[in-house]
């Protein structure tokens, strides 16, 4: 059976989008003789506007700010007329081709066209990513307040009843670990119709990697060089690794901290660094295309992954973790992370420590005064990556659990169409 997938999810498109690891698996499908369609988003484009990606067929509804700023009801007020066309666009996509399965990430939105229209109207199979717990919408206001928080709460709260409304309606869904797997099921979720799809990583994407003009362009190449790749918002708490860094640069003079990534603490991150006397030693490189982001892990010595220990990050998985492994880099990361504790445990790519500065100083300073202990850690991350998170492997299993749900919908209407003319 040929599958033909129709993808429904709140990515902007740019030249070098960052394609997030669930819907780069998912998508890989096409290299297996199967079909997918994206339906993404635009803040450039006046007019809506189809082309091809990697193999995937792509459409781009245009998202227009009637109201400019931040404030939670300009987003709002923004997000209706947007909504409508979108919801426009999807169903001309579906009147004009035939789909099987209908998939949305996370947006709650997407998620009520394709669960009361799409798979009503087109008797199509409804498949719901879930990259966080229900919970972090209101988890993430808290750890990062704004005004006015009851806004904020009551939008969080109707998020969460929605997103709770589309787990009960999907016939899949596929969250980003299995910890997320327990979690909704001791929420009352069917246990039979979760598939945990963990991040993972196109290998091929790192093949053949120096970083040589990355130490070039930030003069990195008489450095060891510490990496971290991620979001720099509040809720990720990464004044523990700038002071782990100062830490570090009490022992080890020629080091260099190189950040790559945006987010809502930027700026006090740098003023942390100022204040510790490191700014010259930490390089904050911002958002890099996704294309370059191999080449900065090539770059690097050793990769860090630190995660605040609040809830809904510990049931995630983290891409940097293996990216990090992919360039066969050692990786220090915090225990509190359950799949971080589980990976680096099983393949024993690296060091696991408390979320404290001191506790990523240490290891970090380890593998920096022990170059061959690091360098083997790299080569059995890489290795454990290759066999157990390759995205062929993981795509294999999304295409299997794909086409028994279709082979069984298929039965059961079969069945039913005997009885009924029986």
């Amino acid at each position: 059976m040929k599958l033909n997938v129709c993808m429904l999810f709140p990515l902007l498109y740019e030249p070098n989008m960052r394609v997030a690891p669930q819907i780069g698996i998912c998508s890989y499908i096409t290299r297996f003789g199967h079909e997918v369609t994206w339906v993404i988003s635009s803040e450039k484009d006046c007019q809506p506007k189809q082309f091809f990606f990697s193999g995937v067929k792509v459409y781009v509804t245009p998202y227009h700010h009637y109201l400019p700023g931040d404030f939670i009801l300009a987003k709002i007020f923004n997000h209706i007329p947007y909504a409508f066309k979108r919801m426009r666009l999807i169903l001309k996509i579906f009147r004009e081709e035939k789909y099987n399965l209908i998939f949305v990430r996370e947006d709650v939105f997407d998620g009520l066209v394709a669960a009361y229209i799409i798979k009503r109207k087109y008797k199509v199979l409804f498949v719901f990513q879930l990259p966080n717990p229900i919970e972090q919408y209101w988890e993430t206001y808290e750890a990062e307040p704004k005004s006015p928080k009851f806004l904020y709460y009551l939008v969080a709260r109707f998020i969460g009843f929605i997103a709770t409304r589309l787990l009960h309606e999907s016939d899949l869904i596929l969250p980003i670990s299995k910890w997320l797997k327990d979690h909704l099921i001791e929420q009352g979720i069917k246990g039979s119709k979760i598939m945990p799809v963990s991040s993972g990583v196109d290998i091929e994407a790192f093949l053949n990697k120096e970083g040589k003009d990355i130490r070039k362009r930030y003069d990195l190449s008489n450095s060891k060089v510490i990496i971290y790749v991620g979001t720099l918002d509040k809720a990720r708490g990464l004044k523990v690794l700038i002071q782990a860094f100062s830490k570090v640069k009490q022992k080890n003079e020629g080091v260099k901290l190189l950040v790559i990534g945006r987010g809502s603490d930027e700026q006090h991150l740098k003023r942390l660094a100022t204040k510790l006397g490191i700014k010259n030693d930490v390089v904050f490189t911002g958002r890099v295309p996704q294309p370059e982001v191999p080449d900065f892990i090539a770059s690097a010595d050793i990769g860090v992954a630190p995660g605040p220990p609040l809830s809904f990050y510990k049931v995630g998985s983290p891409i940097k973790m293996f990216e990090y492994m992919a360039m066969a880099k050692p990786v220090v990361a915090n225990e509190e992370i359950y799949e971080q504790k589980e990976v680096l445990e099983q393949s024993r790519g690296g060091i696991l420590v408390p979320f404290t500065p001191e506790a990523f100083a240490k290891a970090i300073i380890e593998l920096l005064d022990n170059p061959e202990k690091a360098a083997e850690m790299g080569r059995r991350g890489r290795e454990w990556v290759v066999k157990n998170r390759n995205y062929e492997i993981l795509a294999r299993q999304v295409e299997k659990r794909y086409l028994e749900l279709l082979n069984s919908e298929r039965e059961k209407s079969t069945n039913y169409n005997r009885l009924y003319r029986g």
